[in-house]
């Protein structure tokens, strides 16, 4: 057994699986995708998408490092930056967040309950929009973890419930997913393309509520 995996399986052990596929570990980093602390994100090769006035997005100083902070007061703003890989050669993906708090909504799938209290955003994309593809990751208020949506903006766009509820509201979660696997499932095919952004977002427009979290890194990897 190589050392690197004795060493993820005491660690799984001794802290519990990760939100996610239960104890998956990057054994190689193909990037990190951060932040930097006393830099504006627009210097740092990030961009912002406005779908309905824009979130209050900061860079603070975390624990560990330079964190994303986002305030959604009744606004949806995606903060998103470019990068290439094959989700083949790297399927992994871990972060931290902490959601402080949740939109008031409903169950219901549609676009009057479209918001989150965090979301981890994957693009696929393709010549145009129309040809392009998207997995989230999101924090649900009370849908099951695991369970699996279709947007109710675009049935191109898939999310996938890794948290839910208030019970870890104001805590830093772990997550790590095998990004492969969660397109197979969620499309029922597997991607025909390279990975070409990620983004965060907290919004809570469509209640006409509020929503706040904080992001951590997110790690590539195989």
């Amino acid at each position: 057994m190589e050392i690197v995996s004795l060493w993820c399986i005491l660690l799984a052990a001794l802290i519990g699986a990760p939100q996610g596929q239960g104890a998956l570990c990057i054994r190689q980093t193909f990037a990190v995708v951060g932040f930097t602390a006393g830099r504006a994100l627009g210097d740092d090769g990030w961009q912002e998408k406005i779908y309905n006035r824009r979130v209050s997005w900061e860079v603070v100083q975390g624990k560990d490092g330079p964190i994303l902070h986002g305030t959604s007061d009744g606004s949806a703003s995606m903060i998103y930056k470019d990068i290439e890989y094959n989700a083949k050669e790297h399927p992994l993906l871990r972060w931290q967040w902490k959601v402080i708090g949740l939109p008031r909504k409903g169950k219901e799938n549609d676009r009057d309950n479209d918001d989150y209290g965090a979301r981890v955003y994957i693009f696929f994309p393709g010549w145009t929009f129309l040809t392009s593809y998207v997995l989230e990751y999101v924090w649900d208020n009370e849908a099951a973890v695991g369970t699996v949506k279709t947007s109710p903006s675009s049935g191109r766009c898939k999310l996938i419930v890794v948290n839910s509820g208030a019970e870890e509201l104001g805590k830093w979660i772990s997550v790590e997913r095998n990004l492969w696997d969660d397109y197979r499932r969620a499309f029922g095919w597997e991607p025909d393309r390279a990975v070409g952004g990620i983004g965060f977002m907290s919004d809570s427009d469509n209640t006409s509520s509020s929503a706040e979290a904080y992001y951590g890194p997110l790690t590539i990897g195989k």
